[in-house]
């Protein structure tokens, strides 16, 4: 039988500043450019009167575009690389194309970009745990595109970022004139039970999975991934099991919301605890049977 070939797609170093650059400006500008577009599609979020990063605002307005545009052109580089560079275990954990580059370098422009636009809305609770999950992808991320490795288990990580898309409509929806009535349609309860759905599909399973998966890899073919260094052994389980974790509390408030749109009974935080571990143990056991 053949051995297939492991993928790779190298750039060279002025071709890979060039890069980060052309994402740096284009997220940059993107970022600008959502503050006066939604000062055109919310005309609330110009009332001086309102918080500029509390939710009717023009930054809470803005950023909540750029999110769903962010999550929107990411997946087709994410399902990409995922096509690509799942073949092989060499491929999984030393592949890399040019997808899986391009995916890497606009998650961390935009994460980065992003930073300064959470101070300038205003720091609290929530988006203190936004920038530490920020700076730990960058890291996490940056590593795996300076190293050329370990591609494929960040772009199905990067899967997550589809539940984002139906948060951004959430945040949108409450950026409009008549928020309440909104609220009652059957799209806004449509969208509430697909970010429910996507954030148990595509967080609460599938960082465990994405954990199982790895971990069964590295067992199994030990000659194959040994070439990974300790920094990306520790980096990634440890971004995995951290951006899980933040999930997991965030789900809480999720659910919750979805339960009032749907007009349901809002679980306890016990039984949302229970159910987020069983998930979890879910996830694991796909991920050790994935490949």
């Amino acid at each position: 039988m053949e051995a297939v070939q492991t993928p790779r797609y190298d750039l060279d170093l002025a071709s890979f500043w060039q890069l980060v650059l052309v994402y740096l400006a284009i997220c940059t500008v993107a970022q600008v450019i959502a503050i006066p577009v939604a000062w055109i599609l919310f005309p609330r979020s110009r009332d001086l009167k309102q918080a500029r990063g509390e939710p009717g605002g023009d930054l809470w307005a803005a950023d909540a575009i750029c999110l769903l545009l962010f999550s929107v052109a990411l997946l087709p580089s994410a399902f990409g690389s995922i096509h690509i560079l799942s073949q092989s275990v060499d491929a999984r954990w030393n592949g890399t194309c040019l997808s899986s580059i391009h995916g890497c370098v606009l998650l961390c422009t935009r994460l980065f970009i992003h930073i300064p636009f959470l101070f300038w809305k205003g720091m609290n609770a929530t988006r203190k745990r936004i920038l530490v999950h920020h700076v730990m992808v960058i890291l996490v991320y940056g590593t795996g595109l300076v190293k050329g490795s370990m591609h494929f288990w960040g772009a199905i990580a990067g899967l997550c970022e589809s539940s984002n898309i139906f948060l951004a409509n959430v945040e949108l929806v409450k950026c409009c004139g008549d928020v309440q009535r909104l609220k009652q349609t059957v799209l806004y309860k449509l969208n509430s039970a697909c970010l429910t759905l996507a954030y148990i599909c595509c967080r609460l399973v599938l960082f465990p999975a994405v954990l199982a998966a790895l971990l069964t890899d590295a067992y199994t073919h030990p000659e194959l991934t040994v070439r990974s260094s300790v920094l990306e052994w520790v980096l990634m389980p440890m971004a995995i099991c951290c951006v899980w974790g933040m999930s997991a509390f965030e789900f809480r408030n999720i659910f919750e919301g979805m339960s009032k749109a749907m007009d349901l009974k809002v679980k306890s935080a016990s039984s949302l605890l229970q159910l987020e571990i069983w998930l979890a143990v879910l996830g694991l056991l796909v991920g050790h049977c994935l490949f």
